[in-house]
């Protein structure tokens, strides 16, 4: 039992870590991170709201009077 439990102890604060992600070194780099955020949140939106399908507007028929 005692054994069980200092296995968790040193399990858990691993598992809790998320991975490192390095800062971008230069110009191009941070443009790929931020091209690579834009595109992975247009996505997280797609998924949350389908696509709103455009029609074109026409002018309201004219009205004749007699």
């Amino acid at each position: 039992m005692r054994g069980l439990f200092i296995g968790l102890m040193l399990i858990a604060p691993v598992a809790a870590c998320a991975p490192y992600e390095a800062p971008p070194a230069s110009g191009y780099q941070w443009q790929q991170r931020q091209d690579r955020i834009e595109r992975q949140w247009r996505d997280e939106q797609a998924k949350k709201a389908p696509a709103q399908t455009s029609t074109p507007t026409a002018a309201p028929p004219a009205e004749e009077t007699a």
